[in-house]
């Protein structure tokens, strides 16, 4: 994500320094968005797109990736990515799905790769907690009514959550 009109993913900011407006989310498409993520056979389906130079998979193809690594067996992933995980996706705006084609294509925004990643590498860890910037810029993302600033300062209050290890 280097290079000219990047930003940084957590931070929100872009090479100025300031807010960055380059794909800016709703909370409510924020809210849809971990929502989806909240369940690891779609965390799943989106690694599969990350992990893989697939853009477009069958529901099928999927349902082997994600049978490989989670405990329910093929015919049960088959069936809830049918009836429920690929809808919960292409409703957060991270997959588009054909009906007609039975075709899955990743269009995730950036940040969910990086939000996969940070989830990956902090497992195991022990209790998240936030300091006391987190508070007041979640605060501030409350009081704006500017879709751009809600999102910087959410951005921004990511950066102060600390993660304790149990090592």
């Amino acid at each position: 994500m280097e290079g000219e009109g990047s930003a940084h993913v957590l931070s929100g900011e872009g090479e100025d320094g300031g807010p960055t407006t380059e794909n800016p989310v709703s909370e409510s498409g924020l809210d849809r968005i971990f929502t989806a993520l909240s369940d690891p056979r779609r965390r799943v389906v989106v690694q599969y797109f990350l992990n893989t130079s697939d853009d477009v998979a069958t529901v099928t193809d999927l349902a082997r990736y994600v049978s490989d690594r989670v405990e329910d067996g093929f015919e049960s992933v088959v069936v809830a990515l049918h009836h429920k995980d690929v809808s919960k996706l292409a409703e957060a705006g991270i997959v588009e799905y054909d009906l007609r084609t039975e075709t899955v294509e990743y269009v995730g925004p950036p940040f969910v790769a990086e939000l996969l990643d940070r989830a990956e590498r902090d497992r195991g860890r022990g209790p998240t907690t936030a300091g006391p910037g987190a508070l007041d810029h979640l605060s501030d993302a409350l009081a704006t009514d500017d879709p751009a600033e809600k999102d910087y300062r959410i951005r921004q209050a990511l950066q102060y959550v600390h993660f304790e290890s149990h090592e």
